[in-house]
């Protein structure tokens, strides 16, 4: 009985780890006059302090969970 208690737990604590893996997403933001990449936008996880900022190119790169979220840009 002890054995197949430990094994629930252990199961249970796996599942909780592998659904709690985070993202990586990477975008580029862009002028909608002429397409080119617009640098220093602040990119924001809603409703978090989780961000970025673009770099020279417009270019961005974020960790989001895995249950998604929404961008402000």
């Amino acid at each position: 009985m002890r054995k197949v208690l430990y094994l629930a737990m252990v199961f249970s604590m796996l599942t909780t780890v592998l659904w709690a893996q985070d993202k990586s997403i990477s975008g580029k933001v862009t002028s909608s006059e002429d397409g080119s990449g617009l640098p220093g936008v602040n990119v924001i996880l809603k409703g978090t302090s989780t961000g970025t900022v673009t770099d020279i190119e417009g270019v961005f790169k974020l960790t989001v969970p895995s249950d998604g979220g929404v961008l402000v840009f």
